[in-house]
């Protein structure tokens, strides 16, 4: 009898055991919001919005899958980011990801725990958004976009595309760039040792941009540099053609500048951001703190040219300077 009520058990158990295997309730879904500066009209939101889902996909998260990925635009004002924010980070997500410094500085100021990486911000120690590169401390972490001390690259790559110039112009945003202060530091010394002027140019709207160029182009002999940040990035379209109908010679901080109609750029790559983000937002989902993963710089820099731009503005570029580029677009 005992041993009949003991193999009634063990049977029970098994089959009790197999039918909450069969019906267990699946992982939940996990919930990644992405915050964007940009329209999703742009071309790069679209973009971007590829290379994050590649990057996601090499390590097992599938839209729609096991994961619930949220794309949103929340503009380059300050003001109007920390507005929209509570509306689109509901429901709390697991992990946000964060497209500029003037989105990752809203979030730092957000009351929460919600981990979160950060693209595109330089110099994230001194704008206290982390406490250091290698332990950043908090909720947030990520990759920086340059070192302020490229101004002074910049200076002597844009003389050399445009060796006549005799003043370096730069346009800088500072509500939406808060780098660009100590990138006009860098500019403005690295222009003088050159015996160049530095014009350093305060924008706070589009609206002054047009008649900024018009004054560059009566000074004359006038080489341009522009900050990087969610205003420039808006307004690229604008920029490059200005500088194009006053035949101004620009250098810029992305690809992307040159891919609107600009002349060159020097900067990091925007795609290989978004693919080193999902190598993190993959650790967090899988229990890493972002206070333990460190901060991490651009691998490398490239010079890109647009041989078209650089023609009609009757630009000779040595061949020397030709052999450097990393891309030419003609």
């Amino acid at each position: 009898m005992r041993r009949r009520n003991i193999i009634g058990l063990v049977a029970g158990l098994v089959l009790v055991s197999g039918r909450s295997a069969t019906c267990a309730a699946p992982e939940r879904f996990r919930r990644v919001t992405v915050l964007f500066p940009m329209p999703k009209s742009d071309p790069y939101f679209v973009e971007n919005e590829r290379v994050l889902k590649e990057s996601l996909r090499k390590y097992g998260w599938e839209a729609g899958q096991n994961l619930t990925l949220t794309f949103a635009s929340v503009g380059s004002d300050p003001a109007r980011i920390e507005t929209v924010l509570p509306e689109v980070l509901q429901p709390e997500p697991d992990v946000i990801v964060s497209r500029s410094t003037a989105v990752a500085l809203a979030l730092r100021r957000r009351a929460q725990e919600t981990p979160v990486v950060f693209l595109q911000v330089s110099d994230p120690v001194a704008q206290g958004i982390v406490s250091t590169m290698q332990k950043p401390g908090g909720n947030m972490t990520g990759f920086t976009v340059l070192e302020p001390s490229v101004g002074g690259k910049w200076v002597e790559l844009l003389r050399e595309i445009a060796p006549d110039v005799k003043r370096i112009a730069f346009l800088q945003h500072g509500a939406s760039s808060p780098v660009s202060l100590a990138l006009a530091e860098a500019i403005e010394q690295v222009s003088r040792s050159l015996g160049l002027e530095p014009l350093i140019i305060p924008l706070r709207e589009r609206a002054d941009l047009e008649p900024t160029f018009a004054r560059l182009s009566a000074l004359g002999q006038v080489g341009l540099l522009v900050a990087p940040g969610a205003f420039t990035l808006s307004n690229r379209s604008l920029i490059t053609s200005l500088a194009a109908r006053y035949r101004i010679s620009a250098l810029y901080p992305f690809r992307y500048f040159v891919t609107a109609g600009g002349l060159a750029s020097y900067g990091s790559e925007e795609a290989v951001w978004f693919q080193q983000a999902g190598d993190y937002v993959n650790r967090i989902l899988h229990g890493a703190k972002p206070s333990d993963l460190p901060i991490q710089g651009p691998n490398r820099l490239s010079f890109i040219l647009n041989a078209t731009v650089a023609e009609n503005l009757d630009l000779t570029i040595a061949p020397a300077l030709l052999a450097r580029a990393d891309e030419i677009i003609d």
